[in-house]
């Protein structure tokens, strides 16, 4: 009798201890792997197949990987001087690097950031903000995006900061 409770008690001890390392392994970052990578692509500049953005003049892209209107996809963005989206959202979220230009990002209501070649910016789905090319010379920024592309309008409420 003594034996079955100094083991129910063991047990009991090994299974309390065992809740913060069950704890720390499910807190972990649950995002999925990216796709192995197989074989080899090499792609020069010049070799782009830039064509226009649907739905933002001025804009143009060039598909590296993926299907934008199905999946998660690589892409690059070429954007005019002046270009602007205004405050949006996506349902995916996004990781980009600028390449050259300044892009501008206002995300959540605050002042705009510039972000010159070299850059880099990840935001989640549903964040809210407004992209903007600064400066005289174009953007050519690279997106890597979680899913299938949407912008989600956003309308502003009276009394917001218009960016």
């Amino acid at each position: 009798m003594f034996q079955l409770r100094r083991f129910a008690l063991a047990s009991a001890c090994l299974g309390i201890a065992a809740v913060p390392l069950l704890l720390a392994a499910t807190s972990q970052n649950k995002e999925t792997p990216p796709a192995k990578i197989t074989g080899v692509t090499l792609m020069p500049a010049d070799g782009l197949k830039w064509v226009p953005m649907p739905g933002l003049d001025g804009a143009q892209e060039a598909l590296l990987f993926g299907d934008p209107t199905k999946e998660a996809h690589r892409i690059f963005y070429k954007w005019a001087p002046g270009t602007k989206a205004p405050l949006h959202t996506h349902s995916f979220g996004d990781r980009g690097v600028i390449v050259s230009g300044t892009l501008s990002l206002a995300v959540e209501g605050a002042p705009p950031k510039k972000l010159p070649p070299g850059s880099y910016f990840s935001m989640a789905a549903g964040t809210k903000h407004i992209t903007a090319v600064e400066g005289d010379a174009p953007c050519v920024f690279y997106i890597e995006r979680e899913g299938p592309f949407d912008v989600k309008m956003v309308e502003e409420k009276p009394g917001e900061r218009k960016q």
